[in-house]
C-alpha cells in the first residue's frame, strides 16, 4: 500500500486505482470498537492504508485523500496524491521529519516534534503520538476515538483541547508495519523552504 521513496509504473497505476475509488466516496463504516478489537490493535507494530484525512476547527476545515502508514514506535509517512504522481510527502523517523513538495522539488526538514505537524497540519501531535494514537494507545491528554468495520479499523477521531478534531477514515487497512524503505529520506530537492513556506504553499495550516 505505501509507495517507496521512487515509483514507477505500477506503482502509478496503483494511484491511479486508488484516485478511482476514491471518486466513489467514503461513507463512515463500522461500529465503535470493542474492547477485544482495541486490544488486538495495540498488539500490532504498524499500519498501512488509503483513506481520508479530515481536519475541522475553529478556524475551518480542510480535507484530502492520503496514502500512508506508520510503525512503532515513531515512524510515519504520509502521502497526498495528485493526477499520476505526487502533490505532497511526509516522512518522520528516528527524530527526524522531511517534508515535500515534488511539484515545486521543494523541502522542508527539521525535528520531528508537535510543533513542526501544528505549523505544517495544524495538528499539536509529534509523529511518535500520532503513531501511537492510530495504534490504540494515545497519550493520555488526548481523546481519541476508533470505529470497526468487521476486524480492521475504519475510523480513528483525535479531538485536541483547541477543539481541533483530526480524522482518518481508513479505505481497507493492512496491519501489518510497511517496508522499511516506506520511511527512507529520498535524495534532497532542489529547494530548501522553511517550514512557513511550505506551510503556505501546502495550505493545510489552521
Amino acid at each position: 500500500m505505501i509507495l517507496g521513496p521512487a515509483f514507477g509504473s505500477a506503482s502509478r497505476a496503483a494511484i491511479g486505482a486508488l484516485l478511482v475509488s476514491f471518486a466513489l466516496g467514503c461513507a463512515v463504516r463500522g461500529h465503535i470498537a470493542s474492547p477485544d478489537e482495541m486490544a488486538q490493535l495495540q498488539k500490532t507494530s504498524g499500519l498501512s492504508a488509503s483513506g481520508k484525512l479530515t481536519l475541522s476547527g475553529p478556524k475551518g476545515r480542510f480535507s484530502a485523500r492520503v496514502v500512508f502508514g506508520l510503525t512503532k514506535p515513531a515512524s510515519l509517512r504520509i502521502e497526498i496524491p495528485a493526477g499520476t504522481g505526487l502533490r505532497f510527502l511526509l516522512v518522520a523517523r528516528d527524530g527526524k521529519l522531511r517534508a515535500e513538495l515534488p511539484g515545486d522539488d521543494a523541502m522542508f526538514e527539521g525535528p520531528a516534534t508537535s510543533a513542526v505537524m501544528k505549523d505544517l497540519f495544524g495538528i499539536d501531535l509529534s509523529p511518535a503520538d500520532l503513531v501511537a494514537a492510530v495504534l490504540g494507545a494515545p497519550p493520555s491528554t488526548l481523546n481519541v476515538s476508533w470505529r470497526f468495520d468487521k476486524t480492521q479499523p475504519s475510523l480513528v477521531t483525535m479531538r485536541g483541547a483547541d477543539s481541533t478534531k483530526f480524522a482518518i477514515a481508513l479505505d481497507d487497512p493492512s496491519v501489518e508495519p510497511p517496508p522499511a524503505t516506506a520511511f527512507a529520506f529520498g535524495p534532497p530537492r532542489g529547494q530548501s523552504w522553511t517550514i512557513e513556506q511550505m506551510s503556505v504553499r501546502l495550505g493545510l495550516r489552521r
